[in-house]
């Protein structure tokens, strides 16, 4: 089976997961893609991967046109990440033979009928036939709803966990600091947390600053909970390979998803219409993760978690994880559950496989 993944804009965390999936099913899967997300692949060297990257500087659309054969012999392709520069290829009845898959990341905004919204041209075709709406979560599914009736998840192991012995206890905050994820929570539960904690503790916001007043209020903090807390942030991007090598040394992980997100007058209730990249990072590194109690998971990746509702229970979460070690026994503990999750993912993707749009 041949199978073609098309990602234009800078979702590489993404297109990793389902390249590797579509190569542990057995698939050579062929990559359309920027030089952004191959560079970010660690399965850039695989052997099983075809890579067709677009020169810097040359327009989307001529790359696809260069590669239209190469696109019409796919059995499946799928679009990673929806943008307007794929309207010609999905308009162009002579590649339209292979089943197309497009991964909408925001259902919400994807079906509002505001014709200005980023991708607006896209979601038409897509909406209209061209390609069958896939969603990034099978927790998004819905009975009865043609729109919500196929999903794969992207979140996949990668890596089995890993146990650390060391005088400090490492916590990552993963990705970048901006309104959709409840940062000033954190902060204010590590400042009830940090007087408590008999081992010191080391968190790193692994993400960009999305404007200085984050940036403000990681300073403002850095005092109030030291000495027993360091506080680490980034002034921009981090790139790739030092947020997975970070993550790769963490002992645990928050995941302050906020319940609501808006954007462009849109709202998009996660867990429901859109879901948050940060899951990805749990299961890809089997890292045990403090999570908001609204966010719905698979049974098989609960156990790898502990819930919180509000800033003192998750300061009480940090003081016993801290104290006791609680993260690595939830690590010893995971391998059963991520081992049937990965089944699971890989099992959805073949269902995808097996239908047609």
């Amino acid at each position: 089976m041949k199978i073609g993944l098309i990602e234009l804009s800078a979702h590489s965390e993404v297109l990793e997961s389902l390249i590797r999936q579509a190569v542990d099913i057995g698939a050579s899967p062929t990559v359309y893609t920027n030089a952004f997300c191959a560079e970010s692949s660690q399965a850039a060297e695989s052997a099983e991967v075809e890579w067709k990257v677009c020169p810097p500087g040359l327009p989307y659309a001529e790359f696809l046109e260069k590669y239209t054969s190469s696109i019409a012999s796919q059995d499946h392709l799928f679009i990673i990440t929806p943008v307007d520069s794929l309207c010609g290829l999905l308009s162009d009845t002579s590649v339209l033979t292979p089943a197309w898959h497009c991964l909408v990341h925001n259902l919400n905004t994807f079906t509002s009928s505001d014709g200005n919204r980023p991708s607006a041209a896209i979601a038409k075709l897509v909406l209209d036939g061209a390609a069958g709406v896939l969603l990034p979560d099978l927790r998004l599914r819905r009975t009865g709803d043609p729109l919500r009736s196929r999903a794969v998840n992207i979140a996949y192991p990668q890596h089995p966990p890993t146990e650390f012995v060391r005088d400090e206890v490492r916590c990552c905050i993963p990705g970048r600091m901006y309104s959709g994820r409840d940062h000033a929570e954190v902060l204010s539960a590590l400042e009830i947390a940090s007087p408590r904690l008999t081992k010191r503790l080391r968190v790193e916001f692994l993400g960009e600053h999305a404007t200085e007043d984050t940036s403000a209020a990681v300073e403002a903090a850095r005092k109030a909970v030291a000495p027993s807390v360091e506080l680490r942030d980034h002034p921009g991007y981090v790139p790739q390979e030092e947020f997975d090598r970070t993550l790769a040394e963490a002992d645990f992980l928050i995941l302050p998803v906020s319940e609501h997100l808006t954007r462009n007058g849109i709202v998009e209730t996660r867990g429901q219409t859109c879901v948050t990249g940060n899951i990805n990072d749990m299961v890809r590194f089997g890292l045990p993760s403090l999570v908001p109690a609204f966010y719905p998971l698979s049974g098989h990746t609960e156990g790898m978690t502990a819930r919180y509702g509000g800033i003192p229970s998750l300061a009480d979460l940090i003081v016993t994880w801290v104290n006791t070690g609680e993260f690595n026994r939830r690590k010893r503990a995971a391998a059963p559950g991520l081992a049937a999750y990965r089944t699971e993912c890989l099992s959805a993707l073949r269902e995808q496989l097996a239908r047609r749009h």
